[in-house]
C-alpha cells in the first residue's frame, strides 16, 4: 500500500428559490370564573339592640366563627359562607361556585420568502497509486464529487432554514400580540357564558345550604337572646334566675322581678 492521494473537488451552485411561507402564532389563556348567589337580611328590623349586642359576643366565642379585620363574623359553609356584620346588623348567606375556562387565540400571515445565493462546497476523495482496496483515481474523483454535492445540499437547506427563521422573527412578535388579543376576546365570551351558568348553579346551591346556614345562625342567636334576657334580669336585680335548654333546643329561662 502506497501513500494515499487525495482529490479535492470544489463545486458551486446558484440557489435561486422563492416560496410562500406561513408564519403562525397561538396563545392559550386560562382564567377562574366565579358564580355567586346571596341573600341578605337586616336583623335590626326583627331583633332588638340588646340581643344584637350580645350576638357579637356569642359569635366571638363560638367555634367555627371567625372575626375578620373588617369586624365581620364569618362561618364557612359547604359551598359558601355565612356572615354577620355587627355594624350594619346584616346577616348574609353567600353560595359560591367556581370553575376555570380556557381559550386559544391564533394569528397567521403568509410572506414571500426568497433566496438568491451562490453556494460553494468542497469534496474529498482518497485513492492509492497501487489501487489498494480496489479504489481507483476515478473512484476517488466520483467520491469527491458526491461529497461536494452532499455539502451543497446541506448548505442549501441551511439557507432555507435561515430564510424561514428570518420570516418568523420579522413577523412573530406582531402575530403573538394579535393571537393574545384574539385569545382575550374568546376568553371574555367564554367567561361571560360560564359566569351566567355558574350563577344559576349558585342559586340552586343557595337553596340547598340556606336552611343549614339559618339553623347554624339561629343557634347563636338563641344564645344571644338568653344572654340579653339574663343580663336584663341581673340589672333589674331579679331573683330565682335559671336557664335550661331542652332536648329540642328550646331555652327555658325563669326569674322573678319585684314590681
Amino acid at each position: 500500500m502506497c501513500n494515499p492521494r487525495r482529490i479535492r473537488v470544489r463545486a458551486t451552485r446558484l440557489l435561486a428559490e422563492s416560496w410562500d411561507h406561513e408564519v403562525r402564532r397561538s396563545v392559550e389563556l386560562t382564567d377562574q370564573v366565579v358564580g355567586e348567589a346571596r341573600v341578605r337580611e337586616r336583623l335590626s328590623r326583627s331583633v332588638g339592640l340588646p340581643t344584637l349586642t350580645a350576638l357579637a359576643r356569642v359569635l366571638g366565642r363560638t367555634e367555627g366563627w371567625e372575626e375578620g379585620e373588617d369586624g365581620v363574623f364569618r362561618h364557612p359553609l359547604d359551598g359558601g359562607v355565612l356572615s354577620y356584620d355587627p355594624d350594619s346588623r346584616d346577616l348574609e348567606i353567600v353560595a359560591r361556585v367556581s370553575d376555570r375556562v380556557r381559550a386559544t387565540g391564533a394569528a397567521s400571515t403568509t410572506v414571500r420568502a426568497e433566496i438568491r445565493h451562490t453556494l460553494a462546497a468542497t469534496g474529498i476523495g482518497t485513492y492509492y497509486d497501487d489501487e489498494w482496496g480496489g479504489v481507483t483515481e476515478e473512484d476517488a474523483r466520483r467520491e469527491a464529487n458526491r461529497d461536494a454535492e452532499l455539502a451543497l445540499g446541506e448548505a442549501a437547506e441551511t439557507a432555507r432554514v435561515k430564510q424561514r427563521e428570518q420570516a418568523e422573527k420579522a413577523h412573530g412578535d406582531a402575530l403573538t400580540g394579535q393571537a393574545h388579543r384574539n385569545a382575550l376576546d374568546t376568553l371574555a365570551t367564554l367567561r361571560g357564558t360560564r359566569e351566567r351558568e355558574l350563577a344559576n348553579e349558585a342559586s340552586r346551591l343557595l337553596s340547598d345550604i340556606g336552611a343549614d346556614a339559618r339553623a347554624l345562625f339561629h343557634r347563636a342567636l338563641a344564645e344571644a337572646y338568653r344572654d340579653a334576657i339574663l343580663a336584663y334580669a341581673r340589672t333589674r336585680r331579679a331573683t330565682g334566675i335559671s336557664s335550661t335548654e331542652g332536648p329540642d333546643g328550646v331555652l327555658d329561662i325563669e326569674f322573678e322581678l319585684e314590681v
